[in-house]
């Protein structure tokens, strides 16, 4: 991956739009009765994460944002986590999922360290 995509928000956006796909249709083959639990969880996880990143790429102080950010990739990697220890996902599915939403983290640390030294440059002056 190259180093301008760490620094671009609209490839973050993109990235987290593409796990939805790929979450919508790991979550089809949960059982029945999880859908309304912890398959709910995932999709309104994703779903804060995106809200999170359109308010980072419109707010003038972005480091908060990239921060609650973190943490709720964080708590989307504990779902994923819990599902395959209920046994609702293979540990393939598990692997290229993780895969996705590590790409997504390494996106994020990119920005908060771009930012980070950004605001470091600025307070020097």
């Amino acid at each position: 991956m190259e180093d301008r995509n760490m620094k671009n928000p609209l490839y973050l956006q993109t990235k987290m739009e593409n796990i939805r796909r790929y979450s919508h249709d790991a979550l089809f083959q949960f059982p029945k009765k999880e859908r309304y639990l912890l398959c709910r969880q995932i999709e309104d996880c994703i779903e804060r994460i995106i809200r999170e990143v359109i308010r980072f790429q419109k707010r003038y102080y972005k480091k908060n944002t990239l921060q609650e950010i973190d943490i709720e990739l964080e708590f989307l990697r504990g779902l994923i986590r819990e599902a395959r220890e209920e046994s609702y996902i293979s540990n393939g599915r598990l692997a290229d999922w993780m895969g996705h939403v590590d790409e997504a983290g390494k996106i994020l640390g990119g920005l908060l360290k771009f930012y980070q030294e950004k605001e470091a440059s600025r307070s020097g002056k």
